[in-house]
C-alpha cells in the first residue's frame, strides 16, 4: 500500500524565522484570494490597454481625417492662405 502523500503547506517567514504556517481550509483560502487579486490585476491591466488601443484607433478613424477635411473646406473657403515666398530665406 502506497504511503499517504503529505499535505501540502503555505509556510510564512519573516527574516528567516517561520511565522506561520497555512494548512486546510486556510491553505485553500489562502491561495483563492491570491488566485481572485491575481485576476483583477491582470484585468484592470487588460481593461487599460483596451482603453488606450479604443483611443488610439479614434484618433485614427475620426479625428485625423476630419482635420483634414476641415483643413480643405478652410482652404476652400478662403479662411487659410497658403503663401510660398521663395525669397524669404
Amino acid at each position: 500500500m502506497k504511503p499517504k502523500p503529505e499535505e501540502t503547506i503555505i509556510v510564512i517567514d519573516r527574516h528567516g524565522q517561520q511565522t506561520a504556517e497555512l494548512t486546510g481550509w486556510r491553505r485553500w483560502l489562502a491561495t483563492g484570494a491570491a488566485y481572485v487579486v491575481f485576476a483583477l490585476v491582470v484585468m484592470v491591466g487588460l481593461a487599460a490597454l483596451l482603453g488606450m488601443a479604443m483611443t488610439f484607433a479614434m484618433v485614427l478613424i475620426v479625428a485625423i481625417p476630419l482635420a483634414i477635411v476641415l483643413a480643405g473646406i478652410a482652404y476652400a473657403t478662403g479662411l487659410v492662405k497658403v503663401d510660398v515666398r521663395r525669397d524669404r530665406f
